[in-house]
């Protein structure tokens, strides 16, 4: 079995895996591997071309056949900038979230590409900060950062945005000797269109950012009350295992969770609706329930967001 950087094998049942972002590589979010019969479908294909590299690889190993779709959840780029890895695949995706990624994708690019010679002093500046942590703990967390920066800079070096070229509008459904596969869009949740894949045989979904195990969701593209009927649209799918976007593996309870999380951040806000100055979310402390949760900065975001929203 192939050994990356950027991800753990998790088998789920007979031939299908969960990829699970590793801290340091260059994945960022979780992908999926479906051996369909006959062909192999890829869900989501991570945050850098490298790491797009050794996930092909991988399903060419894991299955040994030819890989017939690639299928992109939603827009965010840790989602589907190893695109250009597939580009001999037919990529699919909903109607919204390919003309999200033609237009936020290329614009990202441009914005990045100038920053290189500054990226470069930050590697450097990086790479000394971890040469001179004493602490074992601190050069662990500096360390995932300065990995975290080679990645970006050698995703920004190699990357040719590659858009899906096979859309639908609510659902498709693909067909293989070996089981069928269902892409549903949930509508607004996560982004503006988040679609998931359902394997209803097996039991199993793969959530993309609709769900998130363990990590503090992004609300600041999508909609939060959208989110929570999304969320029940799934709950309806009665899948025992849930692939999340980020985190592990995990089953429906995830569902209720992020259903928990939303709600009480939209809680967190009530009390400053109406206010007529913007309160600093950077002073509200995280809930107890999620202060061990991966991703804290976008606990912040998320406040700046709803307070935001709630003041206009």
């Amino acid at each position: 079995m192939i050994h990356s950087r950027h991800f753990s094998i998790k088998p789920l049942a007979g031939g299908i895996y969960a990829l699970i972002a590793t801290e340091q590589g260059g994945a960022m979010s979780n992908a999926g591997i479906i051996d369909m019969g006959g062909f192999t479908i890829i869900f989501d294909t991570f945050n850098t071309p490298q790491a797009g590299r050794d996930l092909r690889e991988a399903a060419l190993q894991l299955l040994d056949q030819p890989i017939g779709y690639v299928v992109n959840s939603h827009w965010h780029g840790d989602h589907v900038r190893g695109n250009q890895c597939f580009g001999d695949v037919p990529i699919v995706s909903s109607g919204k979230t390919r003309g999200l990624i033609l237009t936020t994708q290329p614009q990202w690019l441009e914005r990045m590409t100038p920053l290189l010679p500054q990226l470069n002093a930050d590697i450097a500046a990086a790479a000394a900060a971890v040469k001179a942590a004493t602490d074992e703990d601190t050069r662990k967390l500096l360390n995932v950062h300065h990995s975290y920066l080679l990645e970006i800079r050698e995703s920004i070096e190699t990357l040719a945005v590659t858009c899906p070229a096979v859309t639908y509008d609510k659902e498709l459904t693909i067909h293989g000797s070996k089981r069928s596969a269902r892409l549903l869009t949930l509508g607004r949740a996560h982004t503006e269109c988040d679609s998931v894949l359902h394997l209803a045989d097996d039991s199993i979904v793969f959530a993309g950012d609709a769900v998130a195990v363990s990590n503090h969701p992004l609300l600041t593209d999508g909609d939060p009350e959208d989110w929570m009927s999304a969320l029940e649209t799934l709950r309806n799918l009665d899948a025992v295992c849930i692939v999340p976007g980020h985190g592990p593996v995990s089953s429906a309870d995830s569902i209720t969770h992020m259903q928990q999380y939303i709600s009480d951040l939209l809680a967190l806000c009530q009390p400053y609706i109406g206010l007529e100055s913007k309160p600093s979310a950077a002073g509200i402390p995280v809930p107890e329930a999620y202060m061990n949760w991966d991703a804290t900065a976008v606990f912040e975001r998320n406040l700046e967001f709803l307070l935001s929203r709630r003041l206009q």
